[in-house]
């Protein structure tokens, strides 16, 4: 098997795999979690097979032709970035699987956990490989609407269903904004393909000079701050951690958050070098870096601590992306991979720890613990290891990453000299403090000291091995990460640091630089950390009390409000355009119809009824036209809803024996279809409602409807006997068309079949849809009226 095979399969085999799962529960039962690590088991080995290939500087490359009229393929490209990130999402996506096995009750829906676990890995890996942007953007938001079924995976929850709609109201918007983005990008170099991008300098120097650079940048940047919750963005990802426990794990540390970093490291070859790069995207992650370390401090919740942390951090990384001068366009790369994948380890770890104590304390206020290293002295190692990596000490990886964010810090500063020679190791720095405070809370306030509740579970013990393996496996790579660097830095990060630098690296990376200005840092955070972290719940309560006094100053608060508010105003807006009868919508339209339609008429007809139309009607074409009419006048005159629905099914009914006659089968099962789901919907309705018309009509207003409808008959009347009368010229033939190509073309000698297919394919593909969409308003219908009994 070839490596551009083994990528495709490593990003189709989740989805197919999610597939053929409830056919896999029947016989597994509730082991149907060993499935799914079994999955992400063999989409690792695959992409790990591309490893040595892509670590000795070859990329993978291939296509298969997809919308070959619009420039795009189905294209997958592996080099070293995409490779470190196939790893990170099938490599924990095993150890989550694993781990939900005990996690998660036997009494929940099993089946659609891991479908959408798998789908959701899929997704992601289907992300990072892709080459065509436009496929990038499809996997994209699939990631956001996987993400946002795992959210609100608990549905009968509204903390769950709201933190759900958030994180894809925010990452898909922002998508939608990426995209914006991606179409400029087409515009200027007239490619959907990013590795052609990235191999063409001359193309790169084009975007960077061209006046749609700026435009360009933010959209795509607006995408990928909103998926990795920076900015204002960030308010989604503290709401997602209603999530299970695996799936924060998962999806808000590990992987999915991840995905706005990778983009920015995708396309820092295409714009980075520039002010606007340096400005935008080191200057929101510096900000957002230092806002959610601070904000952390009042976060009762373990896993809201994490959530927030996961946001400063991922910030690190997003402002070391954005260090760049014209002369040295990458100067915190390196270190901002580095980090990326220490993250991922200690970060993950930490979630499952939190889930691991959230069970046997069964709650998550940090508030209410303390002292659980007596109780659980396996579980307080391996989380204090992943802690202090968090806290960057040595010699665990954290500590190595964190020494080289100093360093390009100091390089970034110096480069630019003046004030910010000084402000920007600063604010690492203090983004370091920040960070030290809260890791050290993690550990002191679930497992140090006393317990600080009396409603603890009196006798807890360590969990089983399936729960407790997980994260004792990512503390070993923690250390392991940490005091042998250099396997990992080899095979993964050089790869991926050439993969976005566009050329060969090479990195020395190790416990001991000697007394350096980025030890000198570190000292100093360890020592301003511990002096903060003796005002820790002194500013938590300060944060608290201006929460309490300043509700208005929160973007939840803004969110709130337009979200909240956008009901308020529908409902005033509804109560004038939509006052409630249906008629006098009617009315409206019937009138716009007549003035629109008569006037053609009059200005056209020569005669109300053309002097050479053919009135010899066949015996059955009469009789389908007579019962077309009595059902007709049925529908108007009968005084039940019932009945009347009745008659105007039979009218659907009738035309398709119309269709049938004229030989026209496709048309008449597509009438059957539409007219049998739509009588089933009318009576489903119709059924919660009195049975009788209660509207008295007046002989004014029957009056004024029967001139209405008169008219409008006479007039749609009048157009359709001169429609081929001389209105219009009448129009060239199209059948010869089809006739002529629809073996050439299409390679098929049902011309029926090739037209709906083939030529109209798009057009067959909206009514397929359409018809999906009924179904499964019938089916909710029918469900919600049992449900209800």
């Amino acid at each position: 098997m070839d490596l551009f095979t083994a990528i495709t399969l490593a990003v189709f085999l989740p989805f197919i795999m999610a597939g053929i799962l409830p056919a896999a529960e029947k016989v597994l039962k509730n082991r149907i979690g060993w499935y799914a690590t079994a999955t992400a088991f063999l989409s690792l080995l695959l992409v790990a097979r591309a490893v040595p290939s892509v670590a000795n500087g070859e990329n993978i490359q291939g296509s298969i032709p997809w919308l070959p009229s619009l420039g795009i393929e189905l294209s997958f490209y592996g080099d070293g970035l995409s490779i470190m990130f196939g790893l990170i999402v099938s490599g924990v996506g095993i150890l989550i699987m694993a781990y939900s096995n005990e996690y998660m009750s036997k009494r929940e829906d099993l089946s659609r956990y891991y479908r959408q676990l798998l789908m959701f890995m899929g997704s992601m890996l289907g992300m990072v490989f892709s080459s065509n942007i436009i496929q990038l953007f499809i996997f994209w938001e699939l990631t956001s609407i996987t993400s946002f079924m795992l959210i609100g995976y608990w549905r009968n929850r509204p903390v769950s269903v709201y933190g759900a709609t958030k994180s894809l109201l925010i990452t898909a918007s922002g998508g939608i904004f990426m995209l914006a983005g991606f179409l400029v990008l087409n515009i200027i170099t007239g490619t959907f393909d990013i590795a052609a991008i990235l191999q063409n300098e001359s193309m790169i120097e084009t975007i960077k000079g061209h006046e749609f650079f700026l435009f360009a940048l933010v959209l795509i940047l607006i995408g990928a701050a909103a998926k990795s919750a920076q900015g204002p963005f960030y308010i989604w990802l503290p709401n997602a951690m209603e999530a299970p426990t695996p799936v924060s794990a998962f999806l808000h540390s590990a992987t999915m958050v991840k995905a706005g970093i990778y983009l920015v490291a995708r396309i820092h070859p295409i714009f980075s070098g520039t002010d606007a790069w340096f400005i935008l995207v080191s200057g929101l992650g510096i900000i957002t870096m230092l806002a959610a370390g601070f904000l952390a401090f009042r976060q009762k919740d373990i896993k809201g601590i994490l959530a927030y942390s996961t946001i400063s951090q991922l910030a690190y990384m997003m402002a070391m992306y954005g260090y760049t001068t014209y002369q040295y366009p990458g100067i915190g790369v390196a270190a901002a991979t580095f980090h990326l994948l220490n993250h991922a380890t200690f970060k993950a770890c930490l979630f499952l720890i939190a889930g691991i104590v959230a069970h046997e304390t069964a709650t998550r206020d940090i508030t209410k613990m303390g002292g659980l290293r007596k109780d659980m002295p396996v579980t307080f190692i391996i989380g204090s290891i992943a802690a202090l990596a968090m806290a960057g000490v040595p010699p665990l990886n954290g500590f190595l990453s964190k020494e080289m964010f100093y360093e390009s810090s100091l390089e970034m500063g110096h480069l630019l000299g003046g004030p910010l020679e000084y402000l920007i190791p600063a604010a690492a720095v203090l983004g370091g403090v920040f960070t030290f405070a809260y890791s050290i809370r993690f550990i002191d306030g679930i497992f140090l000291g006393k317990r600080r509740s009396e409603h603890l579970p009196k006798h807890m013990h360590e969990p089983s091995l399936i729960m407790l393996a997980p994260p004792a496996f990512l503390a070993i790579l923690v250390i392991l990460i940490g005091i042998f660097p250099s396997v990992a830095v080899h095979y993964i990060i050089e790869p991926a640091v050439s993969g976005i630098l566009l050329q060969e690296v090479h990195l020395h990376v190790s416990l001991w630089h000697g007394f350096t200005a980025a030890l000198m840092m570190t000292i100093i955070t360890f020592i301003a950390g511990i002096a903060l972290y003796t005002k820790y719940d002194a500013i938590a309560a300060w944060q608290d009390r201006i929460n309490v006094r300043y509700p208005w100053f929160s973007i939840n608060y803004a969110y709130d409000r337009i979200v909240n508010g956008a009901q308020g105003k529908s409902a005033a807006f509804a109560a004038v355009m939509q006052p409630g009868p249906i008629k006098p919508y009617l009315v409206a339209l019937l009138l716009l119809l007549l003035v629109l339609g008569a006037i053609p008429a009059m200005l056209v007809a020569t005669t109300i009824i053309p002097a050479d139309l053919n009135f010899d009607i066949p015996l059955y074409e009469g009789i389908l036209l007579g019962l077309i009419v009595i059902a007709s006048l049925g529908a108007a005159i009968l005084r039940k809803y019932l009945h009347a629905i009745i008659a105007v099914s039979a009218v659907g009914y009738l035309v398709s024996l119309v269709f049938i006659y004229l030989q026209a089968p496709d048309l008449a099962m597509t009438q059957i279809l539409v007219e049998t789901l739509f009588t089933i919907i009318f009576l489903l309705v119709i059924l919660k409602i009195p049975q009788t018309f209660r509207e008295n009509l007046t002989r004014s207003v029957l009056a004024r409807d029967l001139l209405i409808s008169s008219a409008v008959g006479i007039t749609v009347l009048v157009l359709l006997l001169n429609s081929t009368q001389g209105i219009a010229a009448p129009f060239e033939s199209i059948a010869y068309y089809f006739i002529e190509n629809s073996v050439p073309l299409a390679r098929g000698h049902n011309m029926v079949n090739v037209i709906l297919v083939d030529f109209r394919g798009y057009d067959t593909l909206g009514e397929i849809v359409v018809l999906c969409l009924a179904g499964l308003g019938v089916y909710n219908l029918i469900k919600s009226r049992s449900d209800s009994k």
